[in-house]
């Protein structure tokens, strides 16, 4: 059996909050309906969490479940049903009710991934899902931090100034998916409690609980889109992806 066939003991359902406005874009539109070649950022996550037969449903959590401006599944070139459920006001609450669903339609593990990281490789993703599936504290895509880090000094009316170089060995930078056992997510979700500042990703509510998720290396392309230029690099890379297909 090779390590992208659906086994019967594993039930994979991927989680995509989608209800967030995403300020930091300075656009009207929220990041995750942005459009590069006729579509969304979102509807491109969708696409690519899908490409492991291991997840068997998207569940994608959006401010209003009913809009028509929603794509509708005739839209997804996948063979997974794509939901759509209430969001809360933030990311937390979004994926802990997007958990919630999935551990109520029997799903064992949930797939966590970003609405506006489209670039996700295939190969990461099966990577991801192999290690969460496999271990009992779970995995995430990281990538080794690469350029030096400083810590600043800063003061009112005052550029920041280097306080101090930082060690980068040992430091990785979080991506997503990120890949746990569905009702150990929602356990650690509501016992850290979904507005904890602390509750920056998924492992953060595992690691609350005492686990220590697998670090699996991801891929530089697979960048969260945050500002507008972040945009531009991933618009070149979709509409370089498509003409090659």
């Amino acid at each position: 059996m090779t390590s992208t066939e659906p086994t019967e003991h594993c039930n994979v359902k991927a989680v995509i909050p989608a209800a967030g406005h995403g300020s930091r874009m300075q656009s009207d539109i929220p990041k995750q309906f942005l459009t590069v070649g006729g579509k969304t950022l979102l509807q491109y996550s969708i696409e690519a969490v899908c490409a492991d037969p291991r997840v068997t449903e998207v569940i994608v959590a959006v401010s209003d479940p009913d809009s028509s401006d929603l794509p509708n599944a005739s839209e997804f070139h996948v063979a997974q049903p794509v939901t759509y459920i209430s969001g809360g006001d933030t990311r937390a609450e979004s994926v802990c009710r997007g958990v919630e669903y999935a551990v109520a339609q029997g799903a064992t593990h949930t797939l966590v991934h970003d609405a506006a990281r489209p670039c996700l490789p295939k190969e990461a993703l099966v990577r991801v899902i192999d290690s969460g599936t496999a271990s009992q504290h779970g995995a995430i895509l990281a990538i080794p931090v690469r350029d030096s880090l400083k810590r600043a000094m800063t003061s009112s009316g005052m550029a920041a100034h280097i306080e101090e170089s930082v060690d980068r060995e040992h430091l990785w930078q979080a991506q997503t998916p990120q890949v746990f056992q569905a009702q150990a997510l929602l356990n650690g979700i509501k016992h850290m409690g979904a507005h904890n500042p602390q509750l920056t990703d998924e492992a953060s509510a595992m690691q609350w609980l005492g686990y220590q998720p697998v670090l699996v290396e991801g891929a530089f392309k697979n960048v969260k889109v945050t500002h507008p230029e972040d945009f531009e690099c991933v618009a070149s890379w979709l509409l370089a992806s498509t003409t090659t297909e």
